[in-house]
């Protein structure tokens, strides 16, 4: 029992340390990779933007054009209905002008017809004919009226059949006038918005209210309202004139009517699509004359535009999610990247002298020596260097003391390499090997003496040394220039400085007084 507690305490000491190493992990990579982060993040951030900018305008327009089909739908709807209306007029107009009663009625008014002294828009009396009288149904008694011919509404619809009756004295046909039948947008309103469950109005402009409608109702309005341009004639319900009130000076009305974009209208925690198309004159030519005013539709979308904002919420959700996997992703392959760069480097550097170490130095010779073959007229040359006698220092001073030394044999000879192609590495012991790209064997040749001469200047004590009482190293020197056939430039190195060490050590082979002199190139 006691071994599985502890077992249990390991694992969750266990955990808790990898977690620990993860997190210090991330934040390594992150601190190390901070602006790499910045950049890619913005990055995303901008693409992520762009499309939700991109899905924003297209629910927009998608819900517009739905909106605007179902408008223009409306419309088509309204003017059928309109077209049933006027049929219904026509067909009632000729039944009732047939009615004999209706015949004989007209024919005592013709006889008795008196003068009309009409008013102009001031309410005093102008010039006038003959007074006219029709009849008018559909009333709010629901029986036929006798009115004046200056109506109190807009009528749109008529329906006109002639009257003929034959005269008593004469006892033939005579023409005793017109039937004419006509309905207003009072009656048709309410109707089709019951219909079509729609809120709906009709609007005249005011300049046709005065010279057609003007009476004490329509002069009282504009009195009371001098800023209005339009004046309601026809509402759905009386709910609705409330409301049409608060939406109609939020909507931009063209002058000619015509609906070119859907108007979207927020009131009351409500979404009303409004739109509108332009009315004719009923008593001119329609193509010549302009619109006597429009008919307004507007219609609660808030379940559309709450289904269009509930997909872009989606859009929102899935560009947030796509931010975070797209960043969790980056960090774990930069964390990868830096834990592989890291096992990298701690297999290609040297421990002890931070240099690169044996394996790395031939791989780079391999790579640098292929490149040399696709380029011959371009040098690569290597220093080959060994401390000398410095197994005697390691006798003489001891191990530790003999790593100090190889360390700062390894710093004086990086200051060597002072191009970033140039290469510095421990081969192995006391041995370090310099590769030169691009360099002839002179130019080597004096680095290396240079070399040599760093490490003298170090004077580090070498009392058991056969050459001088400070540490010293003896070169060799080999470049792709002047490499016989049967001999690779590691080994004419090598060979090169076997011979530096039978001449005496601390020194350069070749020297460079046996270098064959630069050749100059011919002009």
């Amino acid at each position: 029992m006691i071994s599985r507690i502890v077992h249990l305490a390991a694992l969750h000491c266990r955990c808790r340390q990898d977690k620990l190493n993860m997190r210090l992990s991330i934040k390594r990579t992150v601190q190390k990779n901070k602006k790499l982060i910045i950049c890619l993040s913005l990055i995303v951030l901008a693409v992520d933007t762009a499309f939700l900018a991109m899905s924003f305008i297209s629910l927009q327009e998608t819900l517009f054009a739905t909106l605007l089909q179902k408008a223009e739908r409306h419309e088509e709807e309204f003017k059928l209905n309109l077209k049933m209306v006027y049929s219904s007029m026509l067909q009632m107009s000729s039944l009732i002008s047939s009615n004999s009663n209706v015949r004989q009625a007209l024919l005592q008014e013709r006889s008795a017809a008196v003068p009309l002294r009409p008013q102009n828009e001031n309410g005093k009396e102008g010039q006038g004919g003959t007074l006219r009288k029709t009849y008018q149904f559909g009333s709010v008694e629901d029986r036929p009226q006798l009115l004046s011919d200056n109506m109190q509404s807009y009528t749109w619809l008529h329906g006109v059949s002639p009257v003929w009756a034959v005269d008593p004295a004469s006892k033939e046909k005579v023409y005793v006038g017109a039937l004419d039948i006509s309905t207003s947008f009072r009656q048709i309103v309410p109707l089709y918005s019951k219909l079509f469950r729609v809120e709906a109005a009709v609007l005249l402009h005011k300049d046709y209210v005065r010279s057609r409608m003007w009476n004490p109702q329509t002069k009282s309005y504009f009195e009371q309202h001098p800023e209005a341009n339009h004046y309601v004639e026809a509402v759905s319900s009386p709910e609705s004139m409330n409301l049409l009130r608060q939406i109609l000076p939020k909507i931009f009305v063209r002058s000619d009517y015509k609906l070119d974009r859907i108007e979207m209208v927020h009131q009351d925690n409500i979404y009303y699509s409004v739109y509108y198309f332009p009315l004719p004159d009923a008593q001119e030519d329609t193509l010549l004359t302009a619109p006597a005013g429009f008919m307004l539709i507007w219609e609660n979308v808030s379940e559309q535009v709450g289904h269009a904002a509930f997909n872009f919420f989606v859009n929102i959700m899935q560009a947030a999610a796509a931010f975070v996997l797209i960043e969790i992703g980056l960090l774990w392959m930069l964390n990868r990247e830096t834990r592989l760069s890291a096992a990298e480097q701690c297999a290609a550097v040297d421990e002890l002298t931070g240099l690169f170490n044996r394996r790395y130095f031939d791989e780079l010779l391999d790579n640098e020596l292929h490149r040399a073959v696709k380029s011959p007229n371009t040098p690569l040359s290597l220093i080959v260097c060994d401390v000398d006698y410095f197994k005697r220092y390691n006798d003489t001073y001891g191990h530790k003391s003999g790593d100090d030394c190889l360390r700062k044999i390894a710093d004086s000879l990086r200051l060597q390499a002072r191009r970033s192609s140039d290469c510095v590495a421990r081969y192995g012991g006391e041995e370090f090997v310099i590769v030169l790209p691009r360099t002839d064997l002179h130019a080597a040749a004096d680095i290396a003496e240079a070399a040599r001469k760093a490490v003298q200047d170090l004077a580090i004590p070498h009392a058991s040394s056969e050459v001088m009482p400070v540490v010293t190293i003896t070169l060799g020197v080999a470049c792709t220039s002047f490499l016989p056939d049967y001999e690779s430039l590691f080994e004419a190195a090598d060979r090169n400085l076997y011979l530096a060490k039978n001449n005496g050590r601390n020194r350069v082979e070749p020297v460079k007084v046996a270098i064959p002199p630069r050749r100059l190139p011919v002009l």
